[in-house]
């Protein structure tokens, strides 16, 4: 930029005020109570996260509680049974029956639901149930198991045959003289712990209790699950997430639509699990509350903001920036004319004006440079790197004007499509760098043919040439071709995949008329088949394949 240019922006930066872009910008972003705002809703977020934690806190300590309270009741149970396996046998041996025993067992242990004498071979002897008289119970696992370990044995959680709702069955062995086991002494518990898991979850009014088997099977749950218990829970992701784990949480929407935070745990000494879901609405109602005032407030707090840069930022900020973008436009559009100097900027847009002003000067020197490098660009896209040839796309392109050329004209356009013999056994025994030796070899052989022509030579592929000529006719392109073939040979490169034990070429040799109505593919295709008729007969030879020319025009 020459001297006057830079008095010009001095000048323009003196008569704007003393206040630059940065100090404007860091104005309008202290009008904002955004961090304040943030502080607040980070405590809130802070606040609504105990309150989940606390929520699944108090969700999983009503469950352990319930698991705890079957724990009690199960050791209860087992005392309870062993006693009453030594009354039976000592009543068995003075010939009382269940009936005048039993009674008064039940009576004071009022949480057992009934007493059953099981015999050896499964079927119910005696019980406090009438109706149980010669029920077969030999497929329970509880009966199976007490037969088979001798001792105290706590059933999973099933829908008891004799009564309606959940159950657990507790079994002992009953014994007779020389303590052999002669039967089984079952009972089913009455699970008054459940009722007290409802009582605790009672001051929430959409709270949720489920006991669910091993099956995901509803045994019992509050509020009241009659017409349900004994069918699959209907909330199947509560259901799989409670069966793949012992103890967990999980927050999930139930059948009835209302989202719930569940804590959940297995019940020792069973497959079944306890699971107590609390009301997350209900958890979270005040905190949400006050989440929702709270980002309100920052709302109409970034409304203001944004106000405020909208019309105050518009004349400091935003018309600059538009000028200097549609000058920017104006340079990029060939325009090379535009001066920024002679209008008045904001120091911070001094330096990018004074870069665009430079731009300018320097585009002309680069579109100059930027041609140049296209050019030798498109040179080099065309010209194969290995051998210096032109390369597959240069062919193309050379055949395609050559054979429209030669329709106009009502010329031949002959074509040879050489291949090196046995080159992959060439790269196999000598390798990949002297393989590429070798192709530039042949190829410099090719080019002085092609510059003595001259004719259009190229590297057609991997170890394929091609040389077009134009206006020959089938006796001077063979002659060419038999050139090729006696210069390649001279050259002695050692091959010893090869049966002359020296490197050769291939030639197929085409020479047509060119005709409007053919593409010029059919010269390819002709030449083409010529070279793999010369390696059908034996390599290191030429094949030539020609057509009707072109009568001469009266």
């Amino acid at each position: 930029m020459s001297r006057g240019s830079r008095s010009a922006f001095r000048m323009s930066a003196s008569s704007y005020p003393p206040f630059g872009i940065r100090a404007r910008l860091l104005l309008l972003a202290l009008l904002a109570v955004a961090p304040l705002m943030f502080d607040r809703v980070r405590l809130l977020e802070a606040d609504r996260t105990e309150r989940i934690a606390a929520a699944y806190d108090q969700a999983m300590g009503l469950a352990r509680q319930a698991a705890e309270a079957q724990r009690e009741v199960v050791i209860a149970a087992r005392a309870v049974l062993q006693m009453v396996s030594r009354t039976w046998a000592a009543a068995a041996r003075s010939g009382e029956t269940c009936d005048q025993v039993f009674p008064d067992i039940i009576q004071n242990v009022p949480w057992l639901k009934g007493l059953t004498v099981v015999g050896l071979d499964g079927r119910i002897g005696c019980s406090t149930f009438p109706i149980a008289a010669g029920l077969d119970l030999s497929d329970r696992e509880y009966f199976q198991a007490a037969i088979r370990t001798g001792d105290f044995v706590l059933s999973d959680y099933l829908l008891g045959r004799m009564q309606n709702g959940p159950t657990i069955v507790a079994a002992v062995p009953a014994r007779g003289a020389g303590q052999a086991i002669n039967g089984v002494i079952s009972a089913a518990i009455d699970l008054k712990w459940i009722d007290r898991l409802s009582g605790g979850i009672k001051d929430h009014p959409h709270a949720m209790a489920v006991l669910i088997d091993r099956q995901g099977v509803l045994l019992a749950g509050h509020p009241d699950t009659v017409g349900t218990t004994g069918l699959p829970l209907g909330d199947r992701v509560l259901t799989e997430s409670v069966l793949a784990n012992p103890e967990g949480r999980i927050t999930t929407t139930g059948t009835d639509g209302v989202r719930r935070m569940f804590a959940f745990t297995r019940l020792r000494g069973t497959e079944s699990h306890v699971a107590v879901g609390l009301d997350e609405a209900e958890v979270l109602d005040r905190i949400n509350r006050e989440m929702g005032f709270a980002y309100l407030q920052l709302g109409a707090v970034c409304a203001c903001v944004l106000f405020g840069v909208w019309f105050g930022g518009e004349r400091m900020i935003v018309q600059p920036i538009r000028l200097l973008a549609r000058s920017a436009t104006r340079i990029g559009l060939g325009d090379l004319e535009s001066r920024l100097g002679e209008r008045s900027w904001a120091p911070e847009f001094v330096p990018l004006a004074t870069a665009l002003e430079n731009m300018t000067r320097e585009l002309g020197v680069r579109e100059e440079q930027l041609r140049f490098a296209n050019t030798h660009l498109e040179e080099l896209s065309r010209i194969d790197g290995l051998s210096g040839l032109a390369n597959r796309r240069a062919f193309d392109a050379s055949l395609d004007a050559e054979w429209q050329r030669a329709i106009t004209q009502r010329r031949t356009v002959g074509l040879l499509m050489i291949d090196v013999d046995h080159f992959k056994l060439f790269n196999d025994n000598h390798g990949h760098v002297e393989g590429d030796e070798c192709l530039r070899a042949v190829g410099a052989v090719i080019a002085g043919e092609a510059i003595a022509g001259p004719y259009f030579a190229a590297r057609y592929g991997g170890e394929e040439f091609a040389l077009l000529m134009a206006g020959v006719d089938i006796e001077v392109a063979v002659g060419v071709a038999a050139r090729l073939r006696r210069a390649v040979a001279g050259l002695r490169i050692v091959n010893a995949g090869a049966p002359c034990g020296h490197l050769t070429i291939s030639v197929g040799v085409a020479v047509l008329d060119a005709q409007p109505d053919q593409r010029a593919q059919v010269l390819v295709e002709a030449a083409d088949g010529a070279l793999y008729a010369a390696k059908r007969d034996g390599r290191d030879t030429v094949v030539a394949c020609s057509a009707p020319r072109l009568a001469p025009s009266s």
